[in-house]
This record gives C-alpha cells, structure tokens and sequence, in this order.
C-alpha cells in the first residue's frame, strides 16, 4: 500500500549543511523540508536561507507512483511524476518535452532518521549538476 511506503518520509526534516555538498550554487545557510501525506498525496513544503540571506518558500504535490502531474505555473518544465523506488527511494521527476530535466532521489538511512535527497539538473546541451542534501529527521 502506498501510503505505508510514504509513512517514513513523513515528517520534519532539516538540512545538515556540513554533511552536503553542492555542485551548482552556494549551499543554503539552513533549510527544513516538510512531507505530509493528505489522503494519498504527498506534500512537500521546503523552506530555505541562502547563503545571502534569501528566505524561498516552495510546495509541491504528487500522487506516490501515480501519473504524471501536467504542471503550467513554471515555463522550465511541463510535466512532474512522483515514483517509489523499493522501499527506501522515493524519487521525483521534472520534465519537459518527454525529457527529465531535474531527478531528485530522496533516499531514507536503515535507520529512518536521515534523508538524502541527490538532486540532479540536467542543463540541456551544457552539463549536469548534483546537488547532495543530507536532512536529519527532527525531534
């Protein structure tokens, strides 16, 4: 059942900064990453400082191995699937055109107190970018 599968996810979780590593952009100053479960959707709610002091604020909704998401709002990409992979990854693509622009496998320790979440962004014709976040799972 996917909202089994989601229950470890959810919860509070916050960036350890000394633990990431950034390949493209400065890494943020703080960060907490927020999964709730509203019926069987997945929410995800970031919260960041950056290094300059910048506060973003970020939301995002999908149905765990559902179909793909038409998203409209961003002229980066036009579709968003959300996938289990195993018991432990649960990944998110971006897509435009058929194409995966930005991956990112957020991958939960044995112990379910750290989420790694590898971000991938795939610049068409440039290069690729991972991003590393480590979270630990707040009290």
């Amino acid at each position: 059942m996917t909202e089994d599968k989601l229950a470890p996810f959810l919860g509070t979780w916050i960036l350890d900064t000394e633990e990431s590593d950034y390949e493209q952009g400065e890494p943020p100053r703080s960060a907490t990453l927020r999964i709730e479960d509203n019926f069987g959707v997945a929410i995800f709610a970031m919260n960041q400082v950056a290094a300059d002091g910048e506060v973003t604020n970020d939301s995002f909704e999908a149905v765990p191995d559902g179909p793909e998401i038409k998203l409209g709002k961003s002229g980066l990409v036009d579709a968003m699937r959300l996938v289990f992979q195993g018991d432990r990854h649960l990944v998110s693509e971006a897509r435009r055109g058929g194409l995966t622009l930005m991956k990112a496998d957020r991958e939960l320790s044995e112990d379910g107190r750290t989420l790694t979440v590898t971000q991938t962004v795939h610049l068409v014709d440039v290069a690729s970018f991972t991003n590393i976040s480590v979270y630990r799972k707040a009290q």
